[in-house]
């Protein structure tokens, strides 16, 4: 009896830890590539995979292998060794691209041929863009307040006018064509406010834009400045890429890159958290916290944490 007892607790045992491995595998699988990345740095290709891009970046899977592999290089030729190796589909780290209010800003300021670049003279730029659009906009909200506050009233009035003649048993020919011509009045009236709405509604969204993206700039330039808080301008420290694990899983979220070159740069930043690299003190460095350069030349801070993870 007591074999018996002994063999239906092994057996649940066993289902209970097939179960855990068919419902976590992916996660003890990550945990075991994360532990032997750190127990033995640089030993063997960390593997890659590109996961989803949002279509907003009109990016093709073949652009961006290419950049990666181009970012691999940034490492692998000082190290003379083969650290990493793109796996369609199962790679240990998974890049993706998220679209939002980031890129979202660049895109629109880019629209409006409005370049944007990581200087302090760009931020000058769109800075004083920014507080003549905030005349104009703060103008214009406040001239279309009174035309609404005027079409209310003539809308009140045309609105009494009918419920009068409503409640009269005949309306004259005067008074219906006098009727008609408000109404038609008030419908043009209200396609010109839609119309100033339209545009109002166009510089603010410029103006968010512009909000955005200095807020940015004044995080990688570390201006000693506020942020701008208009309603819409959102405020943050704004990673254009951030390597994460979560759960066993390892990823690298790209948000936000102006050019190719600067793609590649942004990839080899976070290619090298995979690795094991820290940030670095140098703000010249690729491994600085806040990027700061579009370049891939490496520094000697970069090389030595490159050195001190590979050894």
């Amino acid at each position: 009896m007591r074999k018996l007892i002994s063999w239906i607790l092994l057996t649940a045992a066993l289902m209970v830890a097939l179960f855990q491995w068919q419902t976590k595998k992916e996660i003890y699988i990550g945990a075991a590539h994360i532990l032997r990345a750190r127990l033995f740095p640089c030993s063997s290709p960390i593997t890659y995979s590109i996961g989803t891009i949002d279509p907003a970046y009109n990016l093709t899977p073949e652009e961006l292998a290419s950049a990666l592999k181009e970012a691999e290089a940034v490492w692998e030729n000082p190290a003379r060794r083969d650290l990493f190796q793109l796996i369609p589909g199962s790679g240990a780290v998974t890049v993706t691209f998220i679209y939002d209010n980031r890129q979202a800003s660049l895109d629109k300021l880019k629209t409006l041929g409005i370049a944007t670049n990581q200087s302090l003279a760009s931020y000058k730029d769109l800075k004083a863009r920014y507080e003549e659009l905030t005349a104009k906009v703060d103008a214009e909200e406040i001239r279309l307040k009174g035309i609404l506050q005027r079409y209310k009233q003539r809308e009140a009035a045309y609105n009494a006018r009918v419920q009068r003649l409503n409640r009269q048993s005949t309306v004259s020919n005067s008074d219906a064509w006098r009727i008609k011509t408000e109404k038609a009045g008030l419908a043009m009236q209200f396609e010109g406010i839609q119309k100033i709405e339209r545009a109002v509604n166009a510089d603010i969204d410029t103006l968010n834009a512009l909000g955005t993206t200095l807020n940015q700039l004044i995080v990688q330039l570390s201006l000693n400045v506020r942020q701008y808080n208009r309603e819409g301008s959102s405020l943050g420290t704004y990673e254009e890429g951030l390597y994460k694990i979560h759960g066993g899983i390892q990823t690298i979220d790209i948000y936000k890159y102006t050019s190719r070159e600067q793609l590649v740069s942004l990839l080899a930043h976070e290619l090298g958290h995979a690795l094991g690299l820290d940030h670095v003190k140098d703000p010249g460095s690729l491994m600085y916290a806040v990027s700061k350069s579009s370049g891939v030349n490496l520094t000697p801070d970069d090389l030595s944490e490159l050195n001190r993870v590979c050894r």
